[in-house]
């Protein structure tokens, strides 16, 4: 008999011993002291509550419906946006002063956006929207395409709209002046402390340069 197939009988007798987790506890798992991982896409052997556990492998769906696309466009972009600004810049520094204990400074400006603008994908196209209107778009997309910041889209999204390079670069502007807004000891210079309706390209460059590391 095939190693394949007797691990896969292996897993279908072990289905009896299952909890209600789905999963069996073990003694001297595969002739050793512990193990851990996935054996021949039939089972998969992992700690659990510091015991030896191993239940039927099952393959990770992903369906990539609608709300999924919309869900990862904007954590792509947001991802993108982050990955432009250097880890020892004067950006993240500000970044960091506001970040909640626990949390990174680019978690914490993904949160925030997804939880105050993009809970849902019409609040997305409303924002997209904003910065689409904003008098300095045009300055928001040449200075994203100057950073090689890239529109993010996926095919199998609901969304009209993907989520332009300009958009991803306001999101950065859009976060700073909130920070300055709720505390104005944060991000506490230009361009922060200008309107964001307000800014121009000079705005703009300003927090880019503020990207650089120091």
């Amino acid at each position: 008999m095939r190693k394949e197939t007797m691990l896969i009988v292996l897993a279908w007798l072990l289905q009896p011993l299952m909890n209600n987790h789905g999963f069996a506890k073990v003694t001297g798992p595969l002739f050793s002291i512990s193990a851990s991982g996935k054996l021949a896409d039939a089972m998969v052997h992992f700690p659990w509550k510091g015991r030896s556990v191993v239940r039927k492998w099952l393959k990770p769906s992903n369906p990539q419906t609608t709300a999924q696309g919309d869900r990862r466009v904007m954590l792509g972009g947001l991802g993108r946006g982050a990955s432009v600004v250097n880890t020892a810049s004067q950006f993240a520094v500000y970044t960091r002063v506001v970040t909640p204990a626990g949390q990174t400074w680019v978690s914490y400006f993904v949160k925030y956006m997804m939880e105050t603008y993009f809970t849902s994908a019409a609040n997305f196209t409303t924002h997209d929207s904003e910065e689409g209107a904003h008098t300095a778009h045009v300055d928001f997309a040449e200075e994203a395409q100057d950073l090689a910041i890239a529109h993010y889209n996926l095919a199998y999204k609901g969304m009209a709209t993907q989520f332009t390079q300009a958009h991803i670069l306001y999101c950065l502007a859009k976060f700073s002046s909130d920070m300055y807004l709720a505390d104005p000891t944060k991000f506490n210079e230009s361009p922060y402390d200008t309107a964001l309706a307000s800014w121009s390209l000079t705005e703009i460059q300003e927090m880019v340069a503020h990207f650089a590391a120091l």
